[in-house]
């Protein structure tokens, strides 16, 4: 991405449309529909890709073994850093910037659960999300579960802003979610997401990575995030 500025990586580290009350109801949400899946327990180390600031540690510290943090944005990490300075079981690590689906400087640590939230859409092709699978088969324990989630399958604005609305009108945060997309709109967000545009990655796309990387996996339609419409990829190493 250079020196450019209007690129995912540099929005991220500058700037943020979610308010901490978004980032808290979003947790929720996602930690409350994936318990079924994942079944967190104390034995659990988890690989959280693209920690953002922190919310998914926050909610499971207390639950799980470990819990290691991956960002590219040093602003993220800064307050990452701040908020877990006391905790003995949340460990962070910069990702670079040119190349965030390697994730060899983990070494010979071995993780239960992979969790990438709300990433994806930001890459730019399928093939480092096929890149990313594989890092992530190299540092799994055997069973481990990896959850690549909130994929955007189709192109459709509308659709996403109807799924993101009626979810906040089943979880009464209807207000919340209208002033969030308003900003989205309004942001800078909106400019970069016009000119850099989203990864989508249709069902069919989805099935074909699943076959050509032979995964054991499942495509999720049961929702797991604000956005009712999105897809989540399940894959068991």
């Amino acid at each position: 991405m250079g020196e450019n500025t209007d690129n995912w990586i540099a929005f991220w580290n500058e700037e943020t449309i979610f308010t901490d009350a978004d980032w808290r109801k979003n947790m929720e949400i996602f930690v409350r529909a994936t318990s079924p899946i994942i079944k967190y327990n104390s034995d659990d180390i988890i690989l959280d890709i693209g920690c953002g600031p922190g919310y998914l540690a926050s909610s499971l510290k207390h639950r799980i073994k470990e819990i290691h943090c991956l960002e590219t944005s040093e602003r993220y990490l800064e307050i990452c850093k701040k908020k877990f300075e006391q905790n003995q079981n949340v460990f962070l690590y910069k990702l670079d910037n040119e190349n965030y689906t390697d994730l060899s400087f983990l070494g010979n640590r071995k993780f239960s659960v992979i969790i990438c939230l709300s990433v994806i859409q930001y890459y730019k092709n399928i093939s480092q999300v096929e890149k990313l699978i594989e890092q992530a088969s190299r540092i799994a324990r055997p069973g481990a579960k990896f959850l690549i989630a909130d994929i955007q399958v189709s192109t459709g604005t509308f659709s996403d802003v109807c799924g993101i609305l009626k979810t906040g009108l089943k979880e009464k945060f209807l207000r919340e979610a209208l002033l969030f997309l308003l900003r989205a709109r309004t942001s800078r967000y909106h400019k970069i997401r016009s000119s850099q545009g989203l990864l989508i990655l249709p069902l069919e796309k989805l099935n074909e990575l699943i076959v050509k990387l032979h995964l054991d996996a499942q495509i999720l339609h049961t929702q797991l995030t604000v956005n009712e419409n999105r897809k989540h990829l399940l894959i068991t190493f």
